[in-house]
């Protein structure tokens, strides 16, 4: 009885959040190519937009997960946010490299507003694979291995 509980409760909890999480993966999928959404890490993507909305606009990988990637964002005032932290990726030499790395084959990603900011984090790691066949932008050369720390 717990454990069917606590399935009750993660359902509920994750309900809402998963639907307006669907526009950051879509866009990501439109540029990079369609990855295997995976439950685990948008609940990882979902904790790290918190945290990093929870602190201002403090972008930073401390708190990233073992065996995981991820790109983060923030902005705020865009009529399109989800758009604008897109093209942040895509001009980004490391976002870049790490979402078109096809080796990090599943995806979740996450988006918290608070007072008209957003934040963004994508988590990735390896595995599942790319189920497009869009081609993504080639990752740039002499990248850091942030993949897996």
């Amino acid at each position: 009885m717990r454990y069917f509980l606590l399935g009750v409760i993660l359902a509920l909890t994750m309900a809402s959040p998963a639907a307006a999480d669907a526009g950051l993966t879509a866009a990501v999928a439109a540029v990079y190519g369609q990855r295997t959404v995976d439950a685990g890490l948008h609940a990882i993507a979902h904790d790290r937009a918190q945290e990093i909305s929870s602190c201002g606009s403090c972008l930073n990988h401390d708190l990233m997960r073992p065996g995981t990637a991820e790109v983060l964002g923030y902005n705020s005032g865009h009529p399109n946010p989800t758009s604008a932290v897109i093209s942040a990726w895509q001009g980004s030499a490391a976002h870049n490299g790490i979402l078109s790395d096809l080796a990090l084959g599943r995806i979740g990603c996450a988006e918290v507003i608070v007072g008209g900011s957003h934040f963004f984090a994508c988590v990735l790691a390896a595995g599942g694979g790319q189920t497009s066949a869009v081609d993504p932008p080639a990752p740039a050369a002499g990248l850091p291995d942030t993949a897996m720390r």
